[in-house]
């Protein structure tokens, strides 16, 4: 889960003289300067990227101002890439926590749950996310060399990048009452098209509703908050954020009319941040029945600053936020009212391609509604 600042506040003067130095000695005594093409930018880069490595912060990335503004059009649905979402790398590598449809990555084999070891042979192991990102080739007419584990083996593939259209939003009557609706990540116009997708629904008649955020990874504070206000009652605290400082800000929710059907949210071990924020203001109320399986633990947050004087952005972690009980979830995760995984065998298959009679989670979230029409039938 991300904010975007603006300038960084003011603090100590920091002595860079050394750092000018060490540039200016590289540039007047490197044997192979001129060989490797560097230059100042090339420089500031390498160093701008080495203080974000030096955080040990895996959620932590420095972006020029070309690699800024292509994230916000990834973020807006439409990027230039192979299609896939990864989780932090660890020992071993990179998993894969989704792959879209008809995306490069898909058409070159690879599938949920492959762990990206290697990218153009630089191994993906122990590195941060910013750190990975710069193993893909500059240059969009090159294909990239993607080696993945599976099952204890290596694969490499060739994959070329291509223009990808995310939708992040898709629905379906799953019966006359029941809608389901999945949300893959927080990020561009994700409030809108779920209110618009339950809008849809609700004028066919349904009564209940599934929202599956199963292997959703977060995505931004604004875009989470405005999906709440649907749910949450109007002045209720969906979620409090905490900064290094001791600072506290508490959002509330801003909804003005009251959510008629009645929820379940589907989760798993790969519904993180964002994801988690929403289904722990919805459980801690009291709003939805969760299903699944435990969260993945992500309960702190990235800023964006703008670095100035064109010198680009950094992201980092810079607080952590507290469910409206008072609950931080890093490192912990949410347990679902109701446990259940999947069967074995389909683990690493995509939630989008999962066959509804043989998904477990699905059939356990369609029972809780079943039970409810049974006790309200009895209460009568």
């Amino acid at each position: 889960m991300v904010f975007t600042t603006g300038q960084r506040e003011e603090t100590d003067t920091l002595d860079i003289s050394a750092v000018q130095e060490l540039a200016e000695t590289i540039k007047s005594q490197y044997y192979f300067y001129e060989d490797k093409e560097l230059d100042d930018d090339k420089l500031l880069d390498a160093a701008m990227r080495g203080m974000i490595t030096k955080l040990d912060d895996p959620y932590a990335q420095y972006f020029t101002e070309e690699e800024y503004q292509e994230l916000l059009s990834n973020n807006a649905g439409d990027y230039v890439g192979i299609g896939i979402s990864i989780q932090v790398p660890d020992d071993t590598g990179a998993m894969v926590i989704s792959v879209y449809s008809g995306a490069p990555a898909e058409q070159a084999g690879i599938r949920k749950g492959d762990i990206i070891t290697k990218v153009n042979g630089k191994s993906t192991a122990g590195k941060s996310l910013d750190e990975v990102i710069t193993f893909f080739s500059n240059d969009v007419t090159v294909p990239d060399e993607i080696t993945y584990l599976r099952d204890g083996a290596e694969t490499t593939v060739s994959v070329l990048r291509a223009e990808i259209h995310i939708i992040r939003v898709t629905y379906s009557l799953l019966s006359e009452t029941i809608g389901y609706l999945r949300i893959s990540e927080f990020n561009g116009s994700v409030a809108t098209d779920f209110q618009n997708a339950v809008a849809a629904m609700q004028e066919q008649g349904i009564e209940n509703l599934i929202i599956d955020l199963r292997d959703n990874p977060g995505g931004g504070l604004t875009e989470v908050l405005k999906v709440a206000y649907t749910m949450i009652p109007k002045d209720e605290v969906i979620v409090s954020i905490r900064s290094k400082s001791g600072g506290e800000d508490v959002y509330k929710s801003e909804g003005d009319t009251k959510f008629a059907l009645r929820l379940v949210v589907l989760v798993n071990g790969n519904s993180a941040s964002a994801s988690e924020l929403l289904t722990g203001a919805l459980k801690d109320y009291g709003l939805a029945t969760i299903v699944g399986t435990q969260t993945f633990g992500k309960g702190i947050v990235q800023s964006y600053f703008n670095l100035g004087g064109g010198n680009g952005w950094a992201k980092m972690t810079t607080d952590a936020y507290y469910t409206p009980s008072g609950v931080c979830i890093q490192g912990v995760g949410i347990t679902p009212d109701i446990v259940i995984d999947l069967p074995e065998e389909l683990k690493d298959v995509s939630i989008d391609t999962l066959d509804p009679a043989r998904d477990t989670q699905l059939q356990a979230a369609i029972a809780v509604f079943s039970q409810q029409a049974k006790t309200k039938t009895a209460n009568r």
